[in-house]
């Protein structure tokens, strides 16, 4: 007897070792665009924070007295520290791309940036804008487009 093509259980058997292989590959190209993502939003969150810079150093008069709450920083060493700046302000990025302070190739049609992980805008989104030992810095307070 001559056999000519295949048996139902080796058809079964490939397209089972197939679909292991496709669900392997899919999940780790999620893994790699997620971590993407991350990166490109970490990239705008740095810009908003010169963008912030730029705008204490042309507003100094806008670094209030009062206080905007508890910032924590990290250093190099990837220690954190807490403190309470005595001069400052909180300044949403809408604020920050009416007054031109990012550049456009980081906004959405010239007038929104958005967050690419989560797709929001992030208008609403707040830098906190201080002055600690007579220099200007600023730090991403609070992130709404990320909920």
């Amino acid at each position: 007897m001559n056999k000519k093509g295949f048996t139902l259980v080796e058809v079964l058997s490939v397209i089972a070792v197939l679909a292991v292989i496709l669900t392997i590959s899919v999940m780790s190209i999620s893994g790699i665009r997620d971590k993407s993502l991350k990166k490109i939003l970490e990239t705008k969150i740095e810009q908003i924070e010169q963008a912030g810079i730029l705008y204490g150093q042309e507003n100094p008069d806008s670094l209030s007295n009062t206080s905007c709450g508890e910032i924590t920083t990290i250093n190099k060493e990837g220690e954190e520290s807490k403190f309470t700046p005595e001069f400052c302000v909180d300044v949403t990025v809408g604020k920050l791309i009416d007054g031109n302070y990012i550049e456009k190739k980081y906004l959405e049609d010239d007038y929104d940036m958005i967050n690419d992980v989560t797709n929001k805008s992030m208008k609403e989104d707040t830098v906190t804008v201080y002055r600690k030992n007579n220099r200007i810095y600023a730090t991403m307070k609070e992130i709404k487009s990320n909920s």
